[in-house]
């Protein structure tokens, strides 16, 4: 194989891994952005269920103790499930079927939410969502495998700032749902129900979305995961390099015609002290004058 040969094999490996490179960088953001989409609707799932469901206890006849029940028990399940979820994703070192997993309970609880046949049921239903809620621990543990240490605070930060972003427009839904009042089969769908069916066909939807843009990339140390910021940095060492090269090599070749003109304007110099044999001649008669006119004593 020539040197020609192998130049060319160099360049096609570069690029390959180039490639190779951009492509786990995009489905690096499009994983993130779908961590981001979670956590929102985690937001707009408190922000909607809190409004209703004081109301919706009431109309269950339920005690007045129900509504610190209903709200804790979302937290306790998390608060339970959460290093469940976490001690699987370190062995497995796998997320996307963990968010998956628990999404189904987000689904089952928010449709429980929104039969509400007692109380009970409605506590229950609190209970079964805040499953989901724990798969929090495993995507933060996801999230600082496969980010760099200068981002990661950034990407930790983005992703509170969508819950909180949730919590903030999750209100706002109520507008319309406050307006349901409808049949739904033998169910019926009011301003109170609403809020459990609405929620669930969110999370419904969340599984496609995961499906299609969630991907398990490998840690930020593996080669497998090796980021944009680090191809960038590449970059601009390779391009400082010809740029330091270009001038040293102006410099030697400055040099090296300064040089060549020292040589040439010796060489003429002693050319020229050759080609004037009388300067030595004119040197010698005129010694030689001098002697012959010095008396001799």
């Amino acid at each position: 194989m020539t040197f020609k040969d192998n130049m060319y094999s160099d360049q096609a490996f570069q690029g390959s891994k180039l490639l190779s490179t951009m492509d786990n960088q995009q489905k690096r953001n499009l994983t993130f952005l779908t961590i981001g989409l979670i956590f929102m609707l985690s937001g707009i799932e408190y922000a909607v269920i809190l409004p209703t469901i004081w109301r919706y206890l009431q109309i269950l006849e339920a005690p007045p103790y129900f509504l610190g029940l209903g709200l804790s028990a979302f937290s306790l399940s998390a608060l339970l499930t959460g290093p469940l979820f976490g001690v699987w994703s370190d062995r497995s070192k796998t997320t996307k079927s963990i968010i998956l997993f628990s999404n189904i309970f987000e689904i089952a609880g928010n449709f429980m939410y929104f039969l509400g046949y007692s109380k009970w049921l409605l506590l229950c239903s609190r209970l079964v969502a805040g499953v989901g809620a724990g798969a929090g621990s495993s995507i933060f543990g996801f999230l600082t495998r496969s980010t760099l240490p200068e981002e990661r605070a950034g990407i930790f930060a983005a992703v509170m700032a969508c819950r909180q972003a949730g919590l903030l427009v999750g209100p706002a839904f109520n507008l319309f749902l406050r307006l349901c009042d409808f049949k739904l089969g033998p169910f019926a769908v009011n301003k109170y129900t609403s809020p459990g069916i609405f929620m669930c066909v969110l999370w419904l939807l969340l599984q496609f979305v995961v499906l299609a843009t969630y991907w398990d990339i490998p840690p930020i140390s593996s080669e497998e995961g090796v980021t944009v910021l680090e191809l960038k940095q590449q970059e601009e060492k390779e391009e400082e390099v010809p740029l330091m090269g270009s001038d040293e090599e102006a410099g030697r070749t400055y040099s090296a015609v300064n040089s060549d003109q020292v040589e040439t304007s010796t060489l003429s110099e002693t050319a020229h002290e050759a080609s004037n044999p009388f300067q030595n001649f004119s040197v010698s008669r005129g010694e030689q004058a001098a002697l012959t006119e010095c008396p001799v004593q």
